[in-house]
């Protein structure tokens, strides 16, 4: 679940380098705390034993001033020395955690009754960990050479682990107390820090499907403020396709609107008639109307289509195409007494996609032979020049007024005084291909006589 909430994800993120400090700050401690104890309690171990040794030492020193030589030889029974027998009074067992010996050129002089049993002399000097009657001791052996003696003092690990315990505690105890808290401050910060992200989310939830206008970003912060950014800017988008595509349905209902008209009058009209000759006139009329609707549905599902598929291209020979194209159209041309030719000057390949390389072309000379008077020519010319490939059809109609030369690419738009039926999206469609496929179309009249030269470049691949 926390993989779907954000606020989760970031409670996680936060508090778990948090935690992982806290460990790594308890942990540290805790080993400070450790070694601080071992060396606290070795050197009160090796200052207890200096000090009885200094002690012996001197004692030793008042008995030769007064004449009482110790006799090394002499048998000696060891005495047992008793540790604070009043600490069991007061709680404490303190007795019970320090044991020692003392030895003296090889004989036990005094031991305490945990040590009874420690064995033989310890004579390797300085501190050793040794087990001892099934007990962890901390063993200390201090011999001197000059006086013959060897103290022997250990103490349990128990008593040691004890404190190392309490200054474990005393580091923890705070550290565990505080991760809750960091947890609610946490968890708090992000709800409020997350304030501004959800009243985003509910400025976009709340709106309708037709309101596109921009989020305003005066209550955001500067890290919402590119995603605000690039909610705007698909909004905006958004809002261009859809009045793009509504002004697309207003003009082509308008331009359809006409030819069914036109239909549907010659059909009443075709029903009113007593001779068969009209009727037949009327008929044929209405084959060159549906002929009309159809051309123009299918301009408008080609155009459609440009708009939202993704082309992929491919290498092309442009004259190859451009020759067959011609070659399909010569019939018409025939047949309105139009001289069509096609000329390539070299071999010229293009990256393009064939079927959009067909339909820009086609509607270019398709346009040409259309507005193309009888005993008039259209030329079809290939080049490369200038790094670029270059397909020009030029033609000897009216051309167009030059003030209206900026306006014929778009949709539905109709030169005045053309009298040609058409429904004003064959350039429309050529332009949008040409972008598809990253070339440019250029329209000009012709400078020498009369006429239009539609002309395309294409990128040299």
């Amino acid at each position: 679940m926390w993989k779907k909430s954000l606020k989760s994800r970031l409670t996680l993120y936060v508090v778990l380098p948090v935690v992982l400090a806290l460990l790594v700050i308890g942990g540290t401690g805790f080993y400070s705390a450790y070694n601080e104890a071992q060396e606290i309690y070795d050197s009160e171990l090796s200052h207890v034993a200096d000090l009885m040794l200094a002690l012996l030492s001197a004692e030793d020193e008042e008995e030769a001033k007064q004449g009482h030589a110790d006799d090394d030889d002499a048998q000696v029974n060891p005495d047992i020395v008793e540790l604070g027998n009043d600490f069991d009074n007061t709680g404490q067992s303190h007795d019970r955690q320090i044991a020692f010996r003392i030895w003296r050129n090889g004989k036990l002089l005094f031991y305490s009754r945990e040590a009874a049993n420690f064995g033989e002399e310890h004579t390797t000097a300085g501190f050793s960990d040794l087990k001892l009657n099934g007990k962890k001791w901390r063993f200390y052996a201090l011999p001197d050479v000059k006086t013959g003696y060897t103290l022997e003092i250990a103490q349990k690990s128990k008593a040691r682990n004890v404190l190392i315990m309490e200054v474990l505690s005393s580091i923890f105890s705070p550290l565990i107390l505080l991760l809750p808290i960091i947890l609610i401050l946490t968890w708090v910060g992000l709800r409020a820090g997350l304030k501004p992200l959800l009243a985003v989310s509910y400025a976009v939830k709340s709106r309708s499907a037709l309101d596109l206008t921009p989020i305003t970003t005066w209550r955001t912060v500067n890290e919402i403020t590119p995603l605000i950014d690039a909610i705007n800017g698909l909004l905006a988008n958004l809002d261009y396709a859809l009045k793009k595509e509504r002004r697309f349905t207003d003009f082509a209902a308008h331009e359809l609107r006409t030819p069914i008209a036109i239909f549907k009058t010659q059909a009443q009209t075709a029903l009113k008639a007593t001779d068969d000759a009209q009727r037949r006139m009327i008929l044929e009329a209405q084959v060159q109307a549906a002929d009309r609707a159809t051309n123009m549905v299918d301009q408008l599902l080609t155009l459609a289509r440009l708009e939202h598929t993704d082309i992929p291209t491919k290498k092309l020979s442009l004259g190859e195409i451009a020759r067959e194209l011609t070659a399909e159209r010569l019939p018409f041309a025939e047949q309105k007494h139009i001289t069509l030719r096609c000329e390539q000057q070299n071999s010229v390949f293009v990256h393009s996609n064939r079927e959009l390389l067909t339909i820009m072309l086609s509607n270019l000379i398709d346009n040409a032979i259309k507005y193309t008077p009888a005993q008039g020519e259209v030329s079809v010319k290939i080049s490369a020049e200038s790094g670029a490939a270059v397909f020009c059809v030029s033609d000897t109609g009216p051309g167009i007024p030059e003030d209206q030369l900026p306006y014929v690419t778009e949709r539905f738009y109709r030169v005045s005084r053309h009298q040609q039926p058409g429904a004003g999206l064959g350039l429309t469609i050529v332009k949008r291909a040409a972008e598809i496929i990253g070339a440019t179309l250029i329209l000009q009249n012709k400078e020498v006589g009369v006429g239009l030269e539609s002309i395309l470049r294409f990128p040299v691949s």
